[in-house]
């Protein structure tokens, strides 16, 4: 009687067994959908020289062990201080690299996550940073893709619709957040409001 149990018991044991390793290792389960669109982020720091090429998410899925990663890979340089990203940034990045006809396309990034002490350091040396900037709560990144002008790249985060869109010609970035709807301009010819 106890072999039979056992040997009803041993499959199920061993199909828990596989799918919990499956989940460890950030492969999909096998209960995952098998077309679960796979979103992957290509990053260059343009201050600490690392790259990251990492599947952030999977079908509607952020994957934890990613996130983590990018959150490190966005720390403020000049603090090491690191603060938990906002994922919406993620797809926003990954969105404006396919709009722009780049999908997968190595994307450079000015700046990520600021402390407070590091977004003051910057508000003494030029008038394009806000005192409440969203760099502050892990909800804006300042970018660039090789070979895709900024205002190129500008015109397709404000055709995203999805939070924040500032354009900085003359430093060559383009800021995206995912605070309220709204856009500027630093260094145009007309005056706009500067709050990244």
């Amino acid at each position: 009687m106890r072999l039979k149990r056992l040997s009803v018991a041993l499959p199920v044991l061993v199909s828990c067994m596989l799918m919990l390793i499956l989940a460890q290792s950030g492969r999909p389960s096998p209960v995952e959908p098998a077309d679960a669109t796979v979103h992957r982020l290509r990053l260059h720091h343009t201050h600490t020289g690392e790259r990251i090429d990492v599947v952030y998410r999977r079908g509607d899925v952020f994957l934890p062990e990613a996130e983590e990663q990018l959150d490190h890979f966005l720390r403020d340089h000049r603090t090491g201080e690191v603060k938990h990203y906002d994922p919406r940034v993620f797809d926003i990045l990954s969105d404006l690299a396919a709009a722009v006809g780049r999908p997968g396309a190595e994307i450079q990034i000015i700046c990520g996550y600021r402390t407070p002490r590091s977004n003051e350091f910057l508000r003494s040396h030029s008038a394009g940073v806000a005192k409440g900037s969203l760099h502050m709560q892990a909800q804006a990144i300042d970018i660039r893709i090789p070979g895709i002008d900024t205002l190129t790249l500008r015109n397709a985060a404000l055709a995203l619709g999805r939070g924040g869109v500032g354009y900085y010609p003359q430093s060559g970035f383009v800021h995206v957040d995912t605070g309220r709807i709204r856009t500027w301009c630093y260094g145009c010819s007309t005056s706009h409001s500067n709050s990244d």
